[in-house]
């Protein structure tokens, strides 16, 4: 859930915050499911869809298209009609993986050398040139503080510069070079002073980036200045003294060493199903529903119990909270969790991502209503419109794809739920969390009727569930409104509802496993949102639209 973004940004250096083609069959369901939606059912599809067997289903590999594969068999036994391209469940989603080439990618100012991982290349438009960066020194501008004497705009042509940023957060801080016209005679951008960020995103840093091939007109002669992310402690290795010794103009020796960018396809897919409507009138009106296929993959290996324990003290939010050393205090109460685990279990090393409930729960949840719609005494007037898109972590691009170039006429889609993370949720997860805490975004942003029609089937139909409206303010600097795929129907003026019962110590980590997960809760999630679905889908209207429309080419803000 939630492609993680890095925030202000200039706009020629915006950093973005899978599911692949079938290549083999879907292991068996252990227990038939049945049509109504049950915490048994759901433990049934969790165990299959989040096995280790699925190695993470991250975009674009053998395990995720092993995993698109279970839904698209589930789907033809429910007999579903297929939505996606020529007559099939997958819609291919065109994406490149960009991988920095290791040979080659040292670079070296004098005596001085960085090698890859010393330092973090960070780029996600590949389709504007970057300017070399071999033959330019790099100079030293300080901070924002120091910006009343930084060079003019020909001092830095040609330059490297090194910036010492403030930021924090979510938050590379890169100064407004353009303002002066220096962002287009610079050669790069390398900005140190945020080793907390790379301590939280270094997994995103290292991860090779994957774009939608996609034509862009770019004029002659336009290029892009390299950016590089550079933790404090590489400093010494190129300047020969700390960053706290440098003063604005220091400068090194020309650069030798380029930084390269090999790049691969991927056969990535989104899975798309219709469930056609009763009512000749509406059955050309879609609700859609999704979540993402997709999810970390396989990353280095640790021991499960003691990264476990390790975040419950000090990464209460996983991924979302930066790491850093506990005190004495933190890891004794550390050492104490993992010796209660050592009386249960030896250590076991874990280095697969198996998201059972980002987005596990949410792709599982979306099966369960599919069986129960698919099964039912009657079906909705409208149709319904699944969507399990690819891609999400790695930055929305199933989704973007799919709204770019629908499979049903876009403005057929008269609304869209979104479900990612929904089975936890518990007090030790979230501050205000229970067993009905459910965190509800985006569900008056476009229509407020949408918002009043979700509180009122979770009145009527007893649900009992608590929404939390606190991730949904405007300018909330976790900026969950547009970390999702329902941002990018939103864009087009569909509006949505985002359902997710909130972060958890497991979140992007390999302890994000069915163990953890509330079943009973998570079924009657499911259960509400499979309501509020049919709901919508028997409208005697469209949801009235009466909020502002977005751009859908503008950057999303919340």
């Amino acid at each position: 859930m939630r492609s993680l973004r890095l925030c202000s940004i200039p706009a020629a250096l915006t950093l973005a915050a899978c599911g692949g083609a079938p290549t083999a069959g879907p292991p068996a369901p252990r227990a038939a499911t049945t049509a109504e939606i049950t915490p048994a059912d759901l433990r049934t599809r969790i165990s299959i869809f989040v096995a280790d067997s699925m190695q993470g289903r991250r975009t674009g590999t053998p395990g995720n298209a092993k995993g698109n594969a279970y839904i698209a068999s589930e789907l033809t036994r429910l007999a579903l009609k297929p939505a996606g391209d020529s007559g099939g469940y997958f819609q291919r989603v065109p994406l490149k993986r960009y991988q920095v080439d290791p040979a080659g990618a040292t670079l070296r100012a004098g005596s001085g050398a960085l090698s890859l991982w010393d330092y973090y290349p960070y780029q996600t438009e590949f389709r504007i040139p970057v300017r070399p960066v071999a033959g330019a020194p790099v100079v030293y501008i300080g901070g924002l503080a120091d910006s009343s004497s930084w060079p003019a705009r020909d001092g830095l042509r040609g330059r490297v510069v090194l910036f010492r940023s403030a930021a924090q957060g979510n938050n590379l801080g890169v100064p407004n070079l353009g303002s002066a016209g220096r962002l287009g005679l610079i050669a790069g951008i390398v900005v140190t002073n945020v080793d907390p960020l790379i301590a939280t995103y270094q997994q995103v840093f290292r991860t090779p980036p994957l774009v939608v091939e996609a034509p862009l007109d770019v004029p002659p002669g336009v290029t892009q200045p390299r950016l590089i992310i550079l933790p404090t402690a590489s400093v010494p290795k190129l300047f020969g003294k700390p960053l706290d010794a440098l003063r604005p103009g220091d400068s090194t020796a020309p650069l030798e060493g380029e930084v390269h960018f090999q790049a691969r396809d991927l056969v990535a897919t989104n899975v798309v199903a219709i469930l056609e409507g009763s009512d000749p009138a509406r059955r050309g009106q879609y609700v859609a529903l999704g979540a993402h296929n997709d999810a970390i993959g396989i990353v280095e290996p640790v021991d499960h119990d003691s990264l476990r324990a390790y975040n419950s003290v000090i990464r209460p939010q996983g991924a979302n909270d930066t790491p850093r050393e506990p005190t004495v205090e933190e890891a004794a109460r550390i050492r104490a969790i993992v010796d209660s685990m050592r009386k249960i279990r030896p250590p076991r090393l874990d280095s697969i991502v198996n998201g059972a409930d980002d987005d596990g729960s949410g792709s599982m949840g979306l099966l369960e209503i599919a069986e129960a719609a698919a099964k039912g005494e009657r079906r909705p007037a409208r149709s319904l419109l699944f969507v399990w898109h690819t891609g999400e972590e790695s930055g929305l691009q199933g989704s973007r794809w799919f709204t770019d170039h629908p499979t049903v006429p876009r403005d057929s889609i008269v609304a869209q739920v979104n479900i990612d993370m929904i089975a936890r949720g518990g007090p030790s997860d979230e501050k205000l969390g229970g067993p009905g805490y459910v965190q509800a975004i985006g569900t008056r942003r476009l229509s407020t009727e949408l918002g009043d029609l979700a509180e009122a089937v979770n009145r009527d139909g007893g649900f009992g569930l608590e929404f939390d409206y606190t991730y949904d303010a405007d300018g909330h600097p976790d900026n969950f409104y547009c970390r999702s795929d329902h941002y990018m129907y939103a864009r087009y003026g569909i509006p949505i509802a985002f359902f997710s019962t909130g972060g958890h110590r497991d979140y992007h980590q390999v302890t994000d496993e069915a163990q953890y997960l509330d079943f009973p809760k998570y079924a009657t999630v499911t259960r509400f949102v499979e309501a509020l679905t049919l709901r919508l889908a028997d409208l005697e209207h469209r949801p009235v639209v009466d909020q502002p429309r977005p751009d859908p080419q503008a950057p999303c803000k919340q």
